[in-house]
């Protein structure tokens, strides 16, 4: 069965049911993108037509179009409600221990991602295989998104004494990108946690260098 965004309710019964025409407007709107997000996921984005996702929704096409004005359109508010609860999870975990150093703040953050993607495989091929597919604004809101994920590695240039270019934080998430997206695309999300390690060892190292990239990576592996 399909994800249903946070805030989801059950269909609401055809007929009178007496409440108010924003709560029906929220409902719908909250099954259109639960089944944007199900349909793209399982026949990527350019087969995915505004019929398809009324269907599961169970909403019209007149209903559809009152709130979304393309399939584009919705698209880009799953998308960004999705991105949303990947960069709180990231935010929480790099926050939870303000005063530890970089590295356990970063390994923090990362085991909340992987570990959400892992338990939404739908929502992480949404995310991080099919927004290629979606066009200009897609593409730029994911671009936004590694920026954010980029400052987070930044931060560990103030923990280093290593004379790196200026471009390395943005390097370093444009690889970690590009793995996710590659274990997502062949089915493979539930793997990600097990990335955790490696991916903690891969982006300490330019930073902190080789022992304690290695010592930071025996620490995730027994966390």
């Amino acid at each position: 069965p399909a994800r249903r965004p946070a805030g989801s309710s059950d269909r609401l019964p055809r007929g009178r049911h007496g409440l108010p025409r924003e709560a029906v407007a929220d409902s719908q709107r909250v099954r259109i993108l639960a089944a944007m997000i199900e349909v793209v996921a399982a026949q990527g984005y350019t087969d995915t037509r505004v019929v398809d996702v009324i269907g599961i929704a169970g909403v019209s096409r007149k209903t559809f179009y009152e709130l979304f004005d393309s399939k584009e359109d919705c698209f880009l508010a799953a998308y960004d409600i999705l991105l949303g609860r990947v960069l709180e999870k990231a935010e929480t975990g790099f926050g939870v221990q303000p005063g530890a150093p970089w590295p356990v703040r970063l390994e923090a953050g990362l085991r909340a991602v992987l570990g959400h993607l892992a338990a939404h495989p739908e929502e992480a091929r949404f995310a991080l295989v099919e927004v290629l597919a979606a066009g200009p604004k897609a593409l730029a809101r994911r671009d936004a998104a590694l920026r954010q994920f980029t400052g987070f590695i930044e931060t560990g240039r103030s923990e280093s004494t290593i004379d790196l270019p200026g471009s390395t934080a943005q390097t370093i998430a444009g690889g970690v990108s590009e793995l996710l997206y590659s274990e997502v695309l062949h089915g493979a999300a539930a793997r990600l946690p097990a990335r955790l390690p490696e991916l903690v060892f891969l982006i300490v190292l330019p930073f902190l260098g080789p022992e304690r990239a290695a010592a930071e990576r025996d620490r995730a592996r027994v966390a």
